[in-house]
């Protein structure tokens, strides 16, 4: 069964549970004085018992809780005493001799027994006088005291200065409960049975007598450690009486679960505090005052989370489940990028062999131009340059990027195409920083662009006509310039041919799938000519 029990005693008081008194005691050489209490407690006391001292003695100071006061003088160390202070000179001084000792009692000020021998008192035999061979055992006060009341207890070899001074205060302290006794229960048992238990068992069996007088500041000097609980956990707390008042409705309380409050105002109680139902991985704060009081006392619980509630299985449980759904994103993201990749790819295929037949009409136009005039050398010319050309764009099939020295070949085939038909003069510039071999581009996407500039720029100029192509790199971009000298165009008027219509759109949909690449297209047109720029951003990054 289990079952604890815990009082509110330190281990310093622990055999003064046996009696009714504690015991202070002076050690002057052989010569004992015994000063006895409900509860003493020394002042300027260091906390190690005990307490060696040498002359000069100086003045101390007790305060005492209990009405009754007792103080004796023995020849010799008692026995059988259980003591709550002891403070000693070992030395056997003259002064010390019990046959010269005289002592002085001050109440209040007043005199109440003048310097007088130990023998004045009453003398007594009882269990700490025997075995230590103690002849001589004097009371020399025994009364009680009201609070307030302050005892000056003096001592002097018979005619000399008084060597030794006790000042003993009568104090009362009942400002906040005073806790007697806890009773813990672990068992799986019904909280009716844990009461009837407490009430019966445990109550009946506690001495309220002898904590009546302690005061209720023993709690914050020694304070009790915090206590674990479980689910099963039930607490009966016994309170002290108040100055042995009515009992009913004489306390206040809550528990306060994790900083917050679990009920919302005070519940009253008598002298006796049930607590159960506590939950896994909380802690608890009790608060306890006398009904209409400020003041109260703490005392803490705390009950260990099971294993699924451990914060570093939260923490760990939280990563797992953050990674988990962070690859789900990833791969849904992944396979949605790659789903749009392909259609985004195929949508760029479709207008790649939208422009091979725009291009293929226009030409085949051109040859049967020539066909048509009887000119037939520039027809066979014509269209071998045009099987060239075709041949590329067999070669270039179903791939989405060329190295820029194929562009170049085709470009020029198609000048070479254009030039039959018209006599302009054709100028060609490439970096020769760039590349051209492993420098890849979209296919035939500045083609148009010349198209444009031999129909729409230069195809009435004859002879006088101009055309260039640069291809050039500026930082880390490539750069296409196309300039011709024709009349050029308006440009919020609608742009000419589908061929440049396709070609943004090939533009648009590769910044959409591209991350790090982008191609800008830009134009510039008067009456003296068109210049046309297009540039990829970051291509030529990693060069």
């Amino acid at each position: 069964m289990k079952i604890r029990i815990l009082t509110f005693v330190s281990l310093m008081f622990f055999a003064s549970l046996f009696a009714q008194n504690q015991n202070y005691m002076i050690g002057l050489g052989q010569t004992q004085i015994m000063i006895s209490n409900n509860y003493i407690l020394e002042q300027n006391a260091s906390g190690k018992y005990p307490t060696i001292v040498k002359k000069p003695w100086k003045d101390y100071v007790l305060d005492v809780y209990g009405e009754n006061l007792t103080i004796k003088i023995y020849d010799n160390i008692p026995s059988k005493l259980n003591l709550s202070g002891w403070v000693a000179d070992s030395i056997k001084s003259p002064e010390y001799d019990f046959k010269t000792l005289e002592f002085q009692i001050f109440k209040n000020n007043k005199i109440i027994k003048d310097w007088s021998k130990p023998s004045s008192g009453i003398s007594f035999r009882d269990e700490s006088t025997i075995g230590r061979g103690i002849k001589n055992a004097y009371k020399i006060f025994s009364d009680k005291l009201m609070n307030g009341d302050i005892l000056k207890v003096s001592f002097r070899k018979s005619g000399k200065k008084p060597f030794l001074n006790y000042i003993i205060r009568k104090k009362s302290d009942d400002e906040v409960p005073f806790i007697v006794q806890v009773w813990n229960d672990s068992n799986k048992g019904t909280i009716e049975n844990f009461i009837q238990n407490a009430l019966i068992n445990n109550k009946i069996k506690i001495d309220y007598d002898f904590y009546k007088d302690w005061p209720s500041s023993y709690h914050a000097k020694f304070k009790n450690p915090i206590t674990k609980v479980d689910e099963n956990s039930k607490i009966a707390i016994f309170f002290r009486p108040k100055n042995s008042v009515n009992t009913k409705n004489m306390l206040e309380y809550r528990l306060l679960e994790n900083g917050k409050s679990s009920t919302e105002n005070w519940q009253k109680a008598d002298d006796l505090i049930i607590l159960s139902n506590f939950k896994s991985g909380k802690k608890y704060l009790l608060q306890v005052k006398y009904a209409g009081g400020k003041k109260y006392i703490q005392e803490e619980y705390f009950s260990e989370p099971k294993w699924f509630q451990n914060i570093w299985v939260k923490i760990g449980a939280g990563i797992l489940l953050a990674t988990i759904v962070g690859l789900i994103f990833l791969y849904f993201k992944n396979l949605r990028n790659k789903k749009l990749h392909q259609q985004q790819k195929s949508k760029l295929q479709f207008l790649s062999a939208q422009l091979n037949p725009h291009f293929m009409f226009n030409a085949l136009n051109s040859i049967q131009g020539l066909v048509n005039s009887g000119n037939l050398e520039k027809s066979n010319k014509y269209l071998t340059e045009f099987s060239k050309l075709m041949r590329n764009i067999v070669d270039f099939g179903q791939k989405d990027f060329i190295p820029i020295s194929q562009e170049i070949k085709s470009l020029n085939h198609y000048i070479v195409l254009e030039q039959l038909r018209f006599p302009f003069h054709y100028e060609f510039y490439l970096d020769e920083n760039i590349p051209t071999e492993i420098t890849e581009v979209l296919p035939m996407l500045a083609q148009p662009i010349l198209e444009n500039s031999v129909k729409h720029g230069v195809s009435g100029l004859a002879e006088n006509g101009k055309i260039s192509l640069k291809i050039f790199k500026e930082n880390s971009d490539l750069i296409y310039e196309i300039c011709d000298n024709g009349k050029g165009f308006v440009q919020n008027e609608k742009t000419f041919g589908s061929g440049i219509k396709l070609t943004k759109e090939r533009i648009e949909i590769f910044n959409s799938t591209s991350k790090f690449v982008k191609i800008i297209f830009q134009t510039e047109s008067n009456p003296n000519g068109t210049k046309t720029k297009i540039t990829y951003k970051n291509l030529l990054s990693n060069d």
